[in-house]
């Protein structure tokens, strides 16, 4: 059985930050100053494996709504048999719990929603999920904000 540590870890990603300028529109000019887009460090949850965990947003609290052919292109993370899932673990904000599938498996929850990996992300850092429209609705990896490693 493997530790519940080791079940998820983090990663340090950079996060793109988008705020607005009061006042702005299409054809006015702005002054050199503060810029429109930075990047922040965040820290992404990933699996033990170190792929990015996504959350989908048809879900509802500790409900999975991918099945079928949505689960084959983005696996729920199945927490094995016989494993105690925590509710918190040190370093990351927020809790963690399961959600019952269909087939009786148990799909590894963030704050009440089902968490996923993406077939195409191969490794780590990989996040070809990120924002697809796809099986109905938007699919985000998951940014842990206040993280710490």
């Amino acid at each position: 059985m493997r530790s519940p540590s080791r079940l998820i870890s983090l990663l340090a990603v950079p996060l793109l930050v988008v705020s607005g300028v009061a006042g702005a529109s299409a054809g006015s000019k702005t002054s050199a100053g503060a810029p429109l887009v930075k990047t922040v460090e965040g820290k992404l949850l990933v699996n033990a494996k170190g792929l990015a965990q996504y959350v989908f947003t048809p879900d509802k609290k500790n409900t999975s709504t991918c099945y079928a052919t949505c689960a084959k292109f983005w696996p729920p993370t199945i927490v094995p048999m016989g494993m105690i899932v925590p509710k918190t673990m040190k370093g990351i904000p927020g809790t963690f719990g399961v959600a019952m599938r269909k087939d009786g498996s148990q799909q590894l929850t963030y704050d009440g929603l089902p968490l996923y990996s993406f077939i195409k992300d191969k490794d780590s850092g990989d996040l070809y999920g990120e924002g697809l429209l796809a099986s109905g609705g938007y699919w985000w990896a998951v940014v842990v904000k206040g993280a710490n490693m």
